[in-house]
């Protein structure tokens, strides 16, 4: 267990950072579309596209992955729901090897020939081929595998973790980098194999799983939460209200935050933790993932902080590009001057500190509304600049 220097200063980075969340997530104009091939698609295919553009986003582009993988993938997702085809006349159409300068490539392509070859193409087919294998066992709909899950533990506490477990051995839990569906389902219907795995995702569940809880984040906030409670809809009919109120009744404090290079960036880390934590004290092995648990789970019955959960970090992918990247410490919430430079509070206008330090639209509040960074939430605790 980490030990805290000054358990304040993290409470007031706790409400800057759920400030900035609450931008992000309730203006449309912040959401990333995934542009698919067709505007029928029903939301349950709308999921599984979802679901396996994210399968590929590895250090390329979210804007090639959602633009040309979305189209492809939704092309091959609506093949694979509504025409008999087999996995394998699916996968050969929308799979090929290719010559490049006499090298031999692999890339998806669509049937008017976009094609997309995400960074880690061999490995990315193996779990989209596992996962569609193993839906091939629940209607080829990922929806119909999240209610049964649902179904079978809605009384546990742990049930969003366990929907978590499920949806990664779908995809992720290969062996040798291998589809194995058998494998997969073999521990999915066998009740003590299944909580074995549950146990092990439960100690290793901020390391590894990037993707996983960026899905799971989607589905139950912004967006994509309205499509996948309509796709819970399109699968259980008149019990559809008793499944969605499940679904967003699971508790956000179980999502884990997202490791990527910007919250583990040291610009970031390091400095806005400088008052916080003795930063040569954190194990060499621990990403923010893991610090920001463990953290939150000492503080987390602290009243100042109970809207707060760890995955609202992940507005560091927005944050530290613009911010600590560019070093501009003098315009950041958590700066020594604070927003004082920038904030000019106009009802009609849109909150320049959002814009600047995330590029999210977000309506201000005006001069009479309570603006926590207005009030000076997060100044001076950086020591950037310092």
């Amino acid at each position: 267990m980490l030990k805290i220097k000054d358990k304040d200063s993290f409470i007031k980075i706790c409400k800057v950072i759920s400030w900035l969340d609450d931008r992000r997530w309730n203006t449309e104009d912040n959401y990333n579309f995934i542009i698919f091939f067709r505007e029928d698609l029903s939301n349950c295919e709308k999921i599984l596209t979802h679901w396996i553009c994210y399968i590929t986003d590895r250090q390329m582009s979210f804007e090639t992955v959602w633009d040309k993988g979305g189209y492809v993938f939704s092309e091959l997702v609506y093949d694979y729901k509504r025409k008999n085809l087999s996995l394998k006349q699916i996968i050969e159409k929308y799979y090929e090897k290719y010559l490049d300068k006499d090298k031999e490539k692999f890339r998806f392509k669509s049937s008017d020939n976009t094609t997309f070859a995400s960074r880690y193409i061999t490995d990315d087919y193996q779990n989209i081929l596992n996962t569609l294998e193993v839906l091939n066992y629940y209607q080829r709909n990922i929806i119909n595998f999240i209610v049964n899950i649902i179904r079978r533990f809605k009384d546990k506490e742990d049930l969003l973790i366990r929907i978590a477990c499920g949806l990664h051995l779908l995809t992720y839990q290969l062996d040798s980098k291998k589809a194995n569906s058998k494998e997969t389902l073999r521990i999915l219907n066998d009740e003590q194999e299944f909580e074995n795995k549950v146990e092990l995702f439960k100690r290793n569940a901020t390391s590894g799983k990037k993707r996983l809880w960026c899905c799971i984040r989607d589905y139950k906030k912004g967006l994509y939460h309205k499509v996948f409670t309509e796709a819970i809809r399109e699968v259980t009919g008149w019990k559809a209200s008793k499944f969605i109120s499940i679904w967003d009744n699971l508790p956000m404090e179980q999502i884990e935050l997202p490791g990527d290079v910007w919250n583990n960036s040291p610009l970031f880390k390091n400095n806005l933790f400088a008052k916080i934590l003795d930063i040569d004290s954190v194990p060499k092995t621990w990403g923010m993932p893991e610090i920001i648990r463990d953290i939150y789970k000492q503080l987390k019955n602290t009243e100042e902080i109970i809207n707060f959960y760890p995955e609202q970090f992940d507005i560091t992918f927005d944050f530290v590009p613009r911010m600590c990247s560019k070093k501009l410490c003098n315009v950041c919430p958590f700066g020594q001057k604070g927003v004082e430079l920038v904030c000019i509070p106009s009802e009609d206008k849109y909150c320049p500190v959002a814009l600047l330090s995330c590029g999210y639209i977000a309506k201000c509040v005006g001069e009479e509304g309570d603006c926590i960074l207005r009030e000076g939430a997060g100044k001076g605790i950086c020591k950037g600049r310092v």
